[in-house]
């Protein structure tokens, strides 16, 4: 039977992601050291949103698959899925960024180039991430 991760697969799963948000807030913070908000509020918000767009983003992809592509056999929602998430990641990153660099007078540029590494480790972070959420206790299942 089918099953998704549960309460503890998503503690798993949100605790992976804020841990590797902690160590790239200490790497923004390094790189820009006049950032002076602490590396966990910085890992707090982008988790925070992670939480908020993921679900939302996930829907959103599912209900425009069901509207617009009429082929059931089709494999494009599978292969643009990742590709529009990395899209998402990198604005959100960006938004994350340009908020604890306000005061800094960072460029677009560089920002845009952290948000790029930030997207990227977001990704990284799925391995792991996806992982124990799978393999945590409490699965959610359904026919």
């Amino acid at each position: 039977m089918p099953a998704i991760p549960g309460p503890i697969g998503f503690a798993a799963f949100v605790a992976v992601k804020f841990g590797g948000y902690v160590l790239a807030g200490a790497a923004l913070k390094k790189l820009q050291p006049e950032i002076t908000a602490t590396i966990y509020k910085i890992a707090a918000v982008r988790t925070g949103l992670g939480i908020v767009i993921g679900p939302l983003f996930t829907i959103g992809m599912l209900f425009l698959t069901e509207h617009f592509i009429r082929d059931p056999r089709s494999t494009l929602p599978d292969r643009l899925f990742y590709p529009v998430l990395i899209v998402m990641r990198f604005l959100v990153w960006a938004l994350v960024i340009s908020i604890f660099a306000k005061p800094t007078n960072l460029t677009k540029r560089r920002i845009s180039l952290y948000a790029l590494g930030g997207a990227a480790w977001s990704c990284l972070l799925d391995l792991p991430g996806i992982a124990l959420a799978f393999v945590a206790p409490g699965k959610i299942s359904f026919c």
